[in-house]
């Protein structure tokens, strides 16, 4: 598939780039194209992926993000947003975007990307652990709502904060296509073997929390299963950051996904 990676550059891309947000994400709302445009040319990032096999070369994935500062006052790049159109999934267009994104921020200068995710969704956190070697010590609560929290209907928001030291070894190490294949079963003791049981209290050097394989199925078919899932996640990996914890690593593992925790010491 001759996808082309590259920032948009015209008029009608940013409005497709719009288009295309409805259409992943419908009623969620959209980045307009005029701030995706004022971003870009202010520091920001709007990449493309577009399909040169398709009628017209259509705009099939987008990333967008913009200069911000950590905690600590670091400049970094903020990434926001990233979709890919359903019909061209599982093809890594995603993963594409994110390295291509890495190239234009080293090239700035810096050497952090930072985005969110929600730590119950595995196929996300398999692309932004394992495959592009980010790391997570940061637990945010509902970020987008609903507030107050409805214990009765929707799911907080709760997410990750992934941080992509994207000049350190470890990173570039995937880039180069030196990755981890690594069985994470057994590696380190289970802290939550059931949901709705309390958790194993996190100690030692590592640990593994699991999380359902499919979180999107079990809101469907059991949402009080999927909240369990939520909040004892949410337990654990806050008291685990606050011990000095980090999330390294995930891998699948059958109906289930396994996250590595570490301790140990990042910039």
């Amino acid at each position: 598939m001759p996808i082309e990676i590259r920032p948009l550059r015209s008029y009608g891309e940013y409005l497709a780039c719009e288009e295309l947000q409805r259409e992943v994400w419908g009623a969620f709302g959209a980045a307009p194209y005029h701030l995706l445009l004022t971003a870009q040319r202010n520091g920001g990032l709007v990449l493309g992926a577009f399909d040169h096999d398709a009628p017209g070369a259509p705009l099939v994935g987008f990333v967008f993000g913009f200069l911000g500062r950590d905690a600590a006052g670091r400049l970094k790049h903020a990434s926001h947003m990233a979709a890919v159109l359903p019909a061209y999934r599982d093809a890594g267009i995603g993963e594409r975007l994110k390295w291509a994104q890495r190239e234009h921020v080293l090239a700035q200068g810096l050497d952090l990307i930072t985005w969110t995710f929600d730590p119950l969704i595995a196929r996300n956190a398999r692309l932004n652990l394992r495959k592009l070697g980010g790391v997570c010590r940061t637990y945010i609560r509902n970020i987008y709502g609903p507030e107050p929290e409805d214990p009765h209907g929707e799911l907080p928001s709760d997410r990750f904060l992934v941080e992509w030291w994207i000049a350190s070894e470890r990173v570039a190490a995937r880039a180069g296509g030196n990755r981890t294949h690594d069985d994470l079963q057994g590696r380190a003791p289970l802290v939550n073997p059931d949901p709705r049981e309390p958790s194993i209290e996190p100690a030692g050097e590592r640990f593994l929390l699991q999380i359902p394989a499919d979180i999107d199925a079990l809101r469907v078919s059991d949402m009080s299963m999927a909240r369990a899932w939520r909040y004892q996640v949410r337990a654990i990996a806050e008291a685990a950051f606050a011990a000095s914890y980090v999330v390294t690593d995930f891998a699948p593992a059958g109906a289930a996904g396994l996250y590595l925790f570490e301790r140990r010491s990042l910039p």
